[in-house]
């Protein structure tokens, strides 16, 4: 691959910081570095292959040259820039929900759907956090037995709200510490509620995450994992239904899944599909206490599949913990 000029738009957030630290970890061939993030931040200085980097303020003009852009800034603000540099020429990949339904821009997971990438858009849709993780686990027992049916819950990690999020939870937990007790029969006026969640979020679960519909009530998260999921697997009818939850663990989003194929599948095949999967780690032993955890999962690429189980009687059906 030839060197690059790459811009990360959002470059002092958690995300950008991410992304600045996966191109220097994996050496991606980097020409012309340009780092840019709202008026508030920019300044900050940040280092890139020992060199310190000043960062800009986020205008479609800061971009103009650029070959890629790699953006975490919201969808909002890449609604002001991404289709005009896109038009310039810029190949742009965005973290944000903005584009993930438009029909000029992919949807894309390279280990589901790589047949995307070779479409020739110039704007690529990251997709929700929680559909990557349940499509990891889905899409090798797709492709071999037909899925027909999903139906998941997911356990989504405080950091999917960003560093404000992480620090609710910390704030709540040193807040509560000494009163475990207490919450066998909490005072309600007692307890922390932050502005990021709605609800006590520390030692608790929050079974909202973004807003609700008023009509089928079903939360805007849920609604994207089912629209998302159709489409990156070109199945516009397909059932799929989510209950997404916010749980108290600072890093690493798990979903429960219970899958109804077009086939029968046993456990045994799903294993070997899975333990052949690109991006998949097979963390299924029961006889030795093997499964997937976040913190397990934290920090690595590859998503961790296990606890894979049949209902009795039921040949071409499926449960997983990915």
């Amino acid at each position: 691959m030839n060197a690059m000029r790459v811009a990360i738009a959002g470059a002092t957030g958690a995300v950008g910081r991410t992304m600045l630290g996966i191109l220097q970890e994996r050496d991606f061939p980097v020409d012309e570095l340009t780092l840019l993030a709202s008026e508030r931040t920019a300044g900050t200085r940040l280092r890139f292959r020992d060199r310190e980097h000043t960062v800009g303020v986020l205008s479609p003009e800061a971009l103009e040259g650029a070959d890629l852009a790699l953006a975490s800034c919201g969808s909002a603000i890449a609604q002001t820039w991404v289709p005009q540099a896109a038009e310039a020429g810029t190949i742009c990949v965005d973290n944000s929900s903005a584009f993930r339904m438009e029909p000029w821009a992919e949807l894309v997971i390279p280990e589901v759907n790589p047949e995307a990438l070779e479409r020739g858009a110039k704007v690529y849709a990251v997709p929700n956090c929680t559909i990557i993780t349940a499509l990891m686990a889905l899409a090798p027992l797709h492709r071999a037995a037909g899925l027909r049916a999903v139906s998941l819950s997911s356990y989504q990690s405080v950091s999917g709200a960003g560093g404000k999020g992480v620090r609710e939870l910390t704030e709540q937990v040193e807040k509560l510490h000494g009163m475990e007790d207490d919450l066998a029969n909490p005072d309600p006026a007692a307890l922390p509620v932050g502005e990021v969640f709605g609800k006590t979020i520390a030692y608790n679960v929050v079974a909202k995450i973004d807003v609700f519909d008023e009509e089928t009530g079903f939360t805007f998260e849920e609604i994207k994992v089912q629209r998302e999921g159709r489409r990156i697997l070109s199945m516009p009818s397909l059932d799929i239904w989510a209950t997404c939850v916010r749980v108290p663990v600072p890093v690493g989003h798990s979903v429960s899944l219970h899958a109804t194929f077009r086939q029968p599948l046993s456990v045994i095949e799903a294993r070997e599909l899975l333990s052949r999967a690109e991006g998949v780690q097979l963390r299924d032993d029961p006889a030795n206490d093997v499964y997937p955890s976040p913190l397990e999962a934290a920090g690595i690429d590859d998503v961790l599949v296990g606890r894979i189980r049949q209902p009795e009687g039921r040949e071409d059906e499926l449960l997983l913990f990915a």
